[in-house]
C-alpha cells in the first residue's frame, strides 16, 4: 500500500487524554426509567425461555423507547465520532450473569451484529483468568497485562461484572493521533505500517487455511481518505516467527516508535470499569489494553467482564487484508478447534526486544498507576 503525505488527521478520533476533562464527557448514565426498560426486556426474555440466549436476542427484542434514541447517538459517536462510549448503570444488584449478559446483549444489538470471537464460535465472550484449568488461553483469558492492540473486529465491547481486587484497568488510545506522531517525528516509519506483517492465527483456522496469514495486514490502511487501524504485535511476532521471516530493522524501529507514543500518557486514557459499566469502542480507529491484575480469592467475586464483538453494514471502509481468516471480521466456527498457542513459548524463543522494544521500560501497568 502506498503511504500518502502525512498531514494531521481532522478525524474526530485522533484524540489525546487532555480531550476528555472527565468520565462524563463520554458518559451515558442510565436514568431509573432507562434501568426499567432493560429490566423489562430481559424479563420478556426470561418469560419466553430465552434468558440464556438462544436464539440470540435481536434489536425487536429490545425496543427501549426511552434509551433508544441515546443508544442511536452513541453509535453515532463510536462510528464518527471520538470512537469511545462507556454506560453506566446497567442493573446488577438483584440480576445473575445471566440476567446481566441478556441486558448488555440486548444494548450490543443497538450497535451492531454479534460476531464469533474463537474457533468454537462464541459471541459473548468471559473476560476471566483462566490460566489454572487452560494451557494455552488466550491473552485476554489471562491476569496478565495486555498492550495496546486491536481485535479482528469493527467495534469491541466490554461490560464489568466484577473488577478485579486490584489492577486490571482499561486503557484506551487513539491510533489516530498514533500515526500523525509518526508522520510528525518519523515519517520514513510509516511505509513499513502501511506495509503490515503476517499474523498467527493461533490454531483457529479452518482446515484449508495456512496457521499464518499468507498476506500481510496492514498496521494503517487508509480508504476513501479515512485512516484505520489493525494492530497485535504479539500475534504478528508469532507470525513472522513461524514463518521464518524476520521483522528488519525498519520494521522494528516503526513498531517500536508506535508503541512508544502509544505509552506516552498524554496519548491514552485510563478507564477503570466499575460493577454495571459497559465501554464500546471502534476498534478501527481506536486501540484497548488492561493492566495486569489480582483476583480475589473467591471464586464468585474474581474479576470478571462480558466481551461483545460487533460489526454493523456501512461502519467503515477498511481493506480486505484486515480481516486475518480472509471472509470477514471475527474469527469463524471451527468445530473441534481451539487456541492451541502458547504464547509463553514464544516470550522464551523471541528476544524481549522484539516484543516489548528495546532496553528496560517500564510496564503499562506502572506507567497506569502513576497516572491514575
Amino acid at each position: 500500500m502506498t503511504v500518502q503525505p502525512a498531514t494531521a488527521s481532522t478525524d474526530p478520533a485522533a484524540w489525546k487524554k487532555a480531550d476528555f476533562p472527565d468520565a462524563a464527557s463520554f458518559t451515558l448514565q442510565l436514568g431509573p426509567a432507562e434501568q426499567e426498560e432493560l429490566r423489562a426486556a430481559v424479563a420478556a426474555l426470561e418469560t419466553a425461555g430465552r434468558l440464556d440466549g438462544d436464539p440470540a436476542p435481536g434489536r425487536d427484542d429490545f425496543p427501549l423507547p426511552k434509551l433508544g434514541g441515546r443508544l442511536r447517538d452513541g453509535y453515532e459517536d463510536v462510528r464518527a465520532g471520538r470512537g469511545l462510549l462507556l454506560i453506566r448503570g446497567i442493573p446488577c444488584e438483584d440480576w445473575s450473569l445471566q440476567h446481566y449478559a441478556a441486558a448488555v446483549r440486548g444494548i450490543g444489538t443497538w450497535f451492531g451484529h454479534t460476531l464469533s470471537q474463537n474457533a468454537q464460535g462464541e459471541h459473548l465472550g468471559h473476560v476471566i483468568d483462566a490460566t489454572a484449568e487452560d494451557p494455552t488461553p488466550r491473552m485476554y483469558r489471562t491476569n496478565f497485562e495486555i498492550g495496546l492492540h486491536n481485535d479482528p473486529t469493527a467495534m469491541l465491547s466490554l461490560a464489568c461484572w466484577n473488577p478485579a481486587r486490584r489492577g486490571g484497568a482499561s486503557v484506551f488510545a487513539s491510533a489516530l493521533t498514533i500515526h500523525d506522531e509518526i508522520a510528525r517525528r518519523a515519517p520514513q516509519l510509516l511505509e513499513p505500517l502501511y506495509r503490515g506483517f503476517h499474523y498467527h492465527r493461533l490454531g483457529e483456522e479452518a482446515p484449508d487455511q495456512a496457521p499464518v496469514t499468507p498476506f500481510r495486514v496492514p498496521v494503517f490502511a487508509r480508504c476513501n481518505g479515512q485512516i484505520s487501524c489493525r494492530n497485535a504485535r504479539a500475534g504478528y511476532v508469532a507470525g513472522h516467527h513461524d514463518l521464518g521471516i524476520p521483522i528488519t530493522d525498519e520494521e522494528l524501529a516503526a513498531i517500536n516508535l508506535f508503541d512508544e507514543i502509544a505509552r506516552e500518557p498524554e496519548n491514552h486514557l485510563i478507564v477503570p470499569l466499575q460493577r454495571g459499566d459497559m465501554v464500546i469502542i471502534n476498534n478501527y480507529t481506536l486501540m484497548h489494553a488492561r493492566t495486569g491484575f489480582e483476583d480475589e480469592t473467591e471464586p464468585d467475586r474474581r474479576r470478571h467482564l462480558l466481551r461483545l464483538w460487533l460489526d454493523a453494514e456501512g461502519f467503515r471502509n477498511v481493506p480486505k487484508e484486515f480481516w486475518q481468516f480472509e471472509t470477514a471480521n471475527g474469527v469463524p466456527a471451527q468445530p473441534g478447534r481451539h487456541c492451541t498457542y502458547d504464547f509463553k513459548k514464544l516470550f522464551d524463543e523471541v528476544p524481549a526486544s522484539m516484543l516489548r522494544g528495546e532496553g528496560p521500560r517500564k510496564t503499562l501497568t506502572e506507567i497506569v498507576t502513576e497516572n491514575q
